[in-house]
């Protein structure tokens, strides 16, 4: 299979099979992320008392664990609902099994092909194309979700930000950083909100010269520019995905719960929104490393011992990025053989 112009997949043509190079770096990122994990769990096991860090695992009080889980569950269930949402704008019926799967493999395929969320949108919109949904329906639900995704993000960095600057908790220049990402992060929901139509032709064609940005732009090219008109729309998939972070930070603050501490809700917001930052700027797949390190600092930093910060940080790793990996591998290959079946 090849992704043609449209972003869409081309079935009559052969697997493309990645360079040895890009195989070989990608391996080697997997690598180094999970040494950088490893090397955290070592020198705060040994910072803290080790008999300390066992007995914390020891005592997971369940009832939070299965909280921790639902609120994940969650996460996938209302992403799903932003593409039925935009889907059903255009009378397009997508059911939610078939949006929570494709929540899910979107999932897996951006952690086990980083690029910057371009895979996963690929797939996406792949799917529904070949679901029977027009181009402008297909390319006007994946620019709206990728436009109010860097909208709540901003806001809710925002809201982290300034309860960082109360409480004076983090370091200048994290809290500089934070800034910095809110600027970006509304910069570039003005660059999403401007794709379709002919505005900044000039910064598109400079933009073509990536092959994968320039298979973007085909596929956001087709899309409808009155849906950004539309503010219920807006407005509901900025909620959807504010949630989204919410159940995320809120499993943190579960896991804690679970280990039997009792952070600050903002706090752990906060902490949590700092550590999806370094996930975002890290060059590991996932943030392997980079969020874990973060997480545990942040988290210390509201007064969270190691241990615990570590303890919780790894359960939510565990929750949200290592278990999913399972259903989202088979949702990808169900997707697939859709595809294949289809062909035939």
């Amino acid at each position: 299979m090849a992704w043609n112009l449209s972003g869409t997949l081309q079935m009559h043509q052969p697997i493309a099979v990645s360079p040895p190079g890009r195989r070989a770096r990608a391996y080697l990122s997997w690598l180094g992320g999970a040494a950088a994990c490893a090397a955290l769990v070592f020198a705060v096991t040994h910072l803290s008392e080790e008999k300390e860090f066992i007995r914390l695992l020891e005592k997971v009080e369940p009832f939070w664990l299965g909280v921790a889980f639902l609120f994940q569950v969650g996460t996938y269930l209302v992403q799903g609902l932003v593409w039925r949402m935009m889907t059903g704008l255009a009378w397009q019926r997508l059911s939610l099994w078939r949006s929570f799967e494709l929540s899910l493999a979107m999932l897996f395929v951006n952690q086990a092909l980083p690029s910057a969320g371009i895979s996963g949108i690929a797939l996406v919109s792949g799917a529904l194309r070949r679901a029977g949904m027009p181009p402008a329906v297909v390319a006007s639900a994946v620019l709206v979700d990728q436009a109010m995704y860097y909208l709540a993000y901003s806001l809710c960095m925002a809201v982290a930000f300034a309860f960082a600057v109360h409480q004076r908790n983090l370091p200048g220049w994290v809290a500089l950083s934070m800034l910095l990402f809110v600027i970006i992060g509304l910069g570039t929901v003005r660059f999403l909100v401007a794709l379709p139509g002919g505005r900044m032709k000039g910064l598109k064609k400079a933009m073509r010269r990536l092959p994968k940005i320039s298979h973007l732009l085909d596929l956001v090219g087709q899309s409808n520019p009155e849906t950004f008109q539309t503010r219920s729309i807006r407005l509901r998939a900025c909620a959807c995905h504010v949630t989204i972070f919410l159940l995320d930070a809120g499993t943190i603050w579960v896991a804690a719960r679970a280990l039997g501490a009792d952070p600050s809700v903002g706090g752990v917001f906060s902490s949590f929104m700092v550590s999806s930052l370094f996930r975002t700027i890290g060059i590991m797949p996932g943030g392997l490393g980079t969020f874990e390190a973060a997480s545990v600092m942040s988290l210390k930093s509201i007064g969270l011992p190691l241990s615990v910060g570590l303890s919780a940080t790894l359960l939510f790793r565990g929750l949200s990025f290592w278990v999913p990996m399972i259903p989202g591998l088979i949702s990808s290959r169900r997707i697939s053989a859709r595809s294949r079946e289809r062909q035939e």
